[in-house]
């Protein structure tokens, strides 16, 4: 290898070196036990309003065809770094709490963009799954008539002239919030709430009697 040769591999390496010393975030692929694929973004631009730097991602490699769009069914969970950890019998390894606290989403994705493309990827896994933005959605699909329909669906990323950037479908929002899963999700969450609120009920009716017997007391007294 010549003189120039050795230069210009060297000027090669101190760029794609630099390029990693800038990037804010570090990504990691692998595959779950069952063939799915797993992403872990770790934001090194630490938030602390939002007690967390890291979001993992599982993907059912299958996509499902949703009004013609190319849907996958997925699972997220957001978890500090350096939060407690416990050994999971199963695995035999040491894993966060929280990271397991998986809520499922429906995401329109291209997986050879997320696995190839580490801007696609860091729109993807910074600003669509932001875990703020998908609890909203997902709250919106327990309601039955929400402004934005939505069911588990919280939309994709799509490449526009100003590069990537998050849109939603309304089509696929609307068919995931009329789905039988759904449906049955949100008489679920009706059925617990009324319980809840008839417990509550319960509960302030069993003080009042309780501080009704204590004046009758004192007036014993």
């Amino acid at each position: 290898m010549g003189f120039f040769d050795k230069l210009k591999k060297n000027s090669k390496q101190n760029i794609e070196n630099n390029r990693e010393e800038q990037l804010s975030f570090d990504i990691e692929y692998s595959s779950t036990s069952n063939g799915n694929l797993q992403v872990e973004y770790f934001d090194k631009d630490i938030n602390f309003k939002k007690f967390y730097d890291v979001t993992r991602l599982v993907i059912k490699r299958e996509p499902l065809n949703i009004e013609n769009h190319q849907v996958y069914n997925c699972a997220v969970s957001w978890y500090g770094s350096g939060d407690c950890k416990f050994l999971n019998e199963k695995t035999g390894k040491f894993e966060n709490i929280s990271a397991q606290d998986y809520r499922g989403v429906l995401l329109e994705l291209d997986l050879e963009l997320l696995e190839n493309d580490i801007n696609y990827c860091n729109m993807v896994m910074k600003k669509l799954l932001d875990k703020e933005r998908v609890e909203k959605y997902l709250e919106n699909g327990l309601e039955e008539t929400p402004k934005q329909p939505c069911g588990k669906y919280v939309g994709g990323v799509k490449k526009t002239e100003n590069g990537y950037t998050k849109f939603f479908s309304t089509t696929v929002g609307q068919a995931s919030h009329n789905s039988e899963l759904m449906v049955n999700r949100r008489k679920e969450h009706r059925e617990m709430l009324e319980r809840k609120k008839q417990k509550d009920i319960e509960s302030k009716r069993a003080q009042i009697e309780k501080l009704q017997r204590e004046i009758d007391n004192m007036e014993r007294c």
